[in-house]
C-alpha cells in the first residue's frame, strides 16, 4: 500500500541477513537448470496454502476469492505473517520441509531464501517476464533461473514544495546541473535545509548507491563474482551526495526514522525530500489533503552522467520445493500476474503493479502523481541480487555516515567499503 514499503523491506531483509550470517550458505545448493517443469492451463483444485506478509496478508483473502469463483474446485487459504516475523518463518520452514505451498517474498530476499535449495524454479512459460519492469525481474533471478514472480512494486521521486518552487520562479530539476540551483533557490524562500537525505540509518544506501547508478556505476561484475565500488562512477556519485552536505543544501544528520521528515516538510524547514508513492499519504498524515493537492509537487529523479535510476523495491510470489499443492500454487500466482488483476489488486490495496501494461487503464493511466512513478519505473534497479547483500549494505550505511559527518572522504570511504565488501564476497 501507500504507506511503509520501505519499512517492509527492511525488517524483512535485515532479518534474512540475520540467519544467513548465522547459519552461511547452504551446501544443498539447488541443481541448475533453465526453468522449473511446465503446468497446465486446466483449472486449479485443491487446497493452496499461502504466506503473505502485513497488510498484504491481511487483504489478499478478497482477491483470492475471485480466483475460487474462476476455479470452483479450489480453496485458498491465507496466513497473514508480521513482516518482523517472516524471514525466520520462511528459514524454518524450508528447513524442516514443512512449508506453504506459496510464500510472498520481499524483492531483496530472495537469493537469501533460493540458496537454500527450499524454492522451486518458476515453471517453464508460465509468465512472460518481458511485459514486468526489468528492474523486478532483476530481483527474481538466482544463479542463472526464476525462482520469483513480480507481484508489486515502489521506487522513489522527487517530492518537493511547489509553492516555494513557484515563489522562486524555478521548475523542478531534470539533471544534475541544475539540481543543486534549484534546491539553493528553495531554501531562499525560507527552507533552512533543500533536500532532506539519508546519513547512516539503516538503509541509507538505498538513498546514495542510486547516485552511483546515475553515474554509470556498476557495484557488482556481470558475472556476479566480486564488487566494483573501486570505480570512478562510484567515486563521482559519492562526491555528488557529499557535495549536498558540504554546500549546506541537505543536513548531516538525516531522518532515522520513517514519519520523521514530513513534520519539516510540511513546516517548510525542508523543501525536498526522495521517496516512494506512499508518502502520498504520510504528508496528508502531517498536512492535509489540502497542503498535498496545494504545495506538494513531486518529479522523477534528475538525470545524472548516465542515466536518472532509482532503487526499486516490492513483493514478489515464490513456491516451496516442498508444496503439496505446487500446481495450485503456480496456477495462482499466474493468476496474479495478468494485467487485469494487477489492476484488481491495486484498487485494493494501492500496490503498484509490476507488470507495464497494467497502468495503461483507469487512475494507473490517468493519475499525474502515478505518472511519475511510472517514468520512474522504467530505470529503476534494485541492489545486486547476492545472498550476502545484506552484509554488505551494513558496511555501505556506515561508510556512508562517515562521508555524511566529513569524518571520511569519499575516496577513503570507497576504498573501506571495496576492502570490507571484498572480504565478504558476493556468496558465488
Amino acid at each position: 500500500m501507500f504507506t511503509s514499503t520501505v519499512a517492509k523491506t527492511l525488517v524483512g531483509g535485515l532479518a534474512v541477513a540475520l540467519l544467513m550470517t548465522g547459519c552461511g550458505r547452504s551446501e544443498a545448493r539447488p541443481t541448475q537448470a533453465d526453468a522449473g517443469a511446465p503446468i497446465d492451463t486446466k483449472p486449479a483444485g485443491g487446497t493452496i496454502t499461502v504466506w503473505a506478509m502485513g497488510t498484504e496478508g491481511e487483504l489478499l483473502p478478497k482477491l483470492a476469492a475471485q480466483f475460487s469463483q474462476a476455479n470452483p474446485g479450489v480453496k485458498v487459504e491465507v496466513t497473514a505473517v508480521p513482516w518482523q516475523d517472516y524471514a525466520k518463518k520462511v528459514q524454518t520452514a524450508i528447513a524442516s520441509g514443512d512449508t506453504p505451498d506459496a510464500t510472498m517474498v520481499g524483492a531483496v530476499d530472495l537469493a537469501a531464501f533460493a540458496s537454500t535449495g527450499g524454492l522451486d524454479k518458476v515453471p517453464s512459460g508460465l509468465v512472460d517476464f518481458s511485459v514486468f519492469y526489468r528492474g523486478a525481474v532483476q530481483s527474481t533471478t538466482f544463479e542463472g533461473a526464476e525462482y520469483g514472480v513480480p507481484w508489486y512494486v515502489e521506487t522513489r521521486s522527487l517530492f518537493y514544495r511547489k509553492d516555494m518552487a513557484q515563489a522562486a520562479g524555478v521548475s523542478a530539476p531534470k539533471t544534475w546541473d541544475e539540481y543543486g540551483p534549484f534546491l539553493k533557490a528553495l531554501q531562499k524562500q525560507g527552507a533552512k535545509w533543500g533536500l532532506s537525505l539519508p546519513t547512516g540509518a539503516t538503509g541509507t544506501w538505498q538513498g546514495v548507491v542510486p547516485f552511483m547508478w546515475q553515474a554509470g556505476a556498476q557495484v557488482m561484475d556481470e558475472d556476479g563474482t566480486k564488487f566494483t565500488f573501486d570505480t570512478p562512477e562510484a567515486l563521482k556519485g559519492l562526491e555528488f551526495y557529499r557535495s549536498f552536505i558540504a554546500s549546506k543544501i541537505s543536513s548531516p544528520n538525516g531522518p532515522v526514522s520513517l514519519g520523521e521528515i514530513e513534520p519539516q516538510f510540511v513546516a517548510g524547514s525542508t523543501a525536498a525530500l526522495i521517496s516512494g508513492p506512499w508518502e502520498v499519504n504520510l504528508l496528508k498524515s502531517a498536512g492535509g489533503a489540502s497542503f498535498v493537492g496545494d504545495k506538494v509537487g513531486i518529479a522523477p529523479l534528475p538525470s545524472g552522467p548516465k542515466s536518472n535510476a532509482g532503487y526499486i523495491g516490492g513483493g514478489q510470489w515464490a513456491v516451496f520445493k516442498d508444496a503439496k499443492n505446487r500446481e495450485g500454487a503456480w496456477k495462482f500466482i499466474r493468476w496474479m500476474a495478468s494485467p487485469d488483476v494487477q489492476r484488481t489488486w491495486y484498487d485494493l490495496s494501492g500496490d503498484l503493479p509490476a507488470i507495464e501494461s497494467a497502468w495503461n487503464e483507469g487512475k494507473l493511466a490517468n493519475d499525474a502523481t502515478l505518472a511519475v512513478f511510472r517514468t520512474q519505473l522504467k530505470t529503476a534497479q534494485p541492489g545486486p541480487n547476492t545472498t550476502t547483500w545484506r552484509q554488505v549494505t551494513a558496511v555501505l550505511d556506515a561508510e556512508f555516515e562517515k562521508v555524511a559527518k566529513g569524518v571520511s572522504s569519499p575516496q577513503a570511504a570507497l576504498r573501506e567499503i571495496q576492502k570490507k565488501a571484498s572480504a565478504i564476497g558476493t556468496g558465488a
